[in-house]
């Protein structure tokens, strides 16, 4: 009989073990309902940022202990992935055109999403809130259902305008007389002014940040963001699909440039470039690829400035259309102001073309130690074309040769890895 006894007891607390260990599993368990906010392709292709999070969640869903909900603007960039997650798209059927018609779009869509992640989030009951964009519809409304349902706020930080002191000088350090001197409006300006410091006060309350760079990260800093909840993971790019992607293509044109068509990326300055270039090289083709408010300005620059047969638009394409037109240029040109990273010009140098671009820090950062990639001056248009002029001259031996370092160069870079560094900064994980 007090054998029986002490079996049920026995019994009684391996079961209650068993019970225990459950639980634990079920505790280290993570649900992370994602802000996936991007803007749609009349202001931007999918930039570098929307690039991260496709490439990284592809990975992070594999993991048998993560459950992911993505609340998504319309268009879905996850519907052809194989990423198995629940995903839910939101639409602002606003239409208009131009700055305020975009900027109202943004309102409204994060009205919409802070209502509608309310709702997700009380039905898939997350641990944990997950922005992977500084974007102000991304921050505001993860800001918010974090904030209504008291739960952690983690958000991957790609850039902050910073802007580089030797690219403006010491007397134009306030971000709004930066965006001033490269041709914005007073009203754009104001605008784009009170989101940079709106963004900064939104990520101060963030439990956690990842950043792509260590400028980035030191950026934060340098504006009062605590250092403890910043860790720096980086970015990369699908060198095999590029590979792939680029055989045996022939070159077309003499120079690219891929990126959102707006002023800090410098597309104004590019065209100054070309036309240097086209004074000695009187064939000389440059394409521009990518989409952005600005485009109709660049097209009028274009007409305006004689280089109508010479600088081609081409409006977003898909990723395997992009590699192929890198693919069939033989500089990539990258005149930008404002990096967090560099993502084009990591699929640059994967698709084996050298880089002409301007020396800011985060390019400095991340490709300063690569042979072929030239950083010049920034605003310095005499500068870059005459880099551009003497890559354009180089024997096909030595263009080979650069094509060589570039791809050996970009080979470091696995979205593996990266996505394996940022879930480090999510809890119990």
């Amino acid at each position: 009989m007090m054998l029986k006894e002490k079996d049920v007891q026995k019994q009684q607390g391996s079961l209650s073990h068993t019970e225990l260990s459950q639980s634990r599993e079920k505790k280290q368990s993570l649900r992370v309902l994602a802000i996936f906010f991007h803007p749609s392709t009349a202001v931007t292709a999918m930039g570098g940022a929307e690039r991260r999070f496709v490439r990284t969640l592809q990975f992070i869903c594999k993991r048998k202990n993560i459950e992911f909900t993505v609340l998504e603007s319309s268009p879905s960039l996850l519907t052809n992935t194989d990423i198995t997650c629940q995903k839910h798209t939101l639409s602002t059927n606003f239409h208009g055109k131009g700055w305020l018609s975009t900027y109202l779009g943004w309102i409204l869509w994060t009205v919409k999403a802070s209502v509608r992640g309310i709702s997700l989030a009380r039905r898939s009951r997350p641990n944990a809130i997950f922005v992977p964009n500084n974007t102000l519809p991304n921050l505001t409304s993860g800001y918010f259902i974090s904030l209504t349902l008291r739960l952690p706020l983690y958000v991957v930080t790609h850039h902050i305008d910073a802007p580089p002191v030797k690219a403006f000088g010491e007397q134009k350090t306030s971000i709004y007389q930066c965006y001033r001197s490269i041709r914005y409006s007073r009203s754009i300006a104001l605008a784009k002014t009170f989101a940079y410091h709106v963004t900064l006060s939104f990520l101060n309350k963030a439990k956690g940040i990842i950043t792509v760079s260590n400028f980035t990260a030191s950026t934060l800093r340098m504006n009062n963001v605590s250092k403890p909840k910043i860790i720096v993971s980086g970015n990369a790019v699908d060198f095999e699909s590029i590979t792939n992607a680029t055989d045996d293509v022939s070159k077309i044109y003499d120079g690219i440039f891929v990126g959102r068509i707006a002023k800090e990326k410098g597309i104004f300055d590019l065209l100054e470039v070309w036309r240097e270039i086209a004074k000695v090289r009187k064939r000389a083709k440059l394409l521009l690829a990518g989409s952005g408010l600005e485009l109709q300005q660049i097209r009028e620059e274009i007409t305006k400035t004689g280089l109508k047969d010479k600088a081609l638009l081409h409006g977003p394409c898909t990723d395997q259309e992009l590699y192929k037109l890198l693919s069939s240029s033989r500089v990539f040109i990258f005149p930008s102001l404002f990096e967090g990273w560099g993502i084009a010009v990591a699929e640059a140098l994967a698709c084996g073309l050298p880089v002409v671009a301007y020396d800011i820090p985060a390019l400095r950062e991340i490709f300063g130690s690569c042979k072929s990639v030239f950083l010049v001056p920034a605003r310095n248009s005499e500068s870059m074309a005459s880099t551009v002029l003497d890559i354009l001259g180089i024997s096909e031996k030595d263009r080979c040769e650069l094509g060589r370092f570039s791809k050996e160069y970009a080979k470091q870079f696995s979205w593996q890895k990266i996505a394996e560094k940022d879930l480090e900064i999510l809890p119990d994980y």
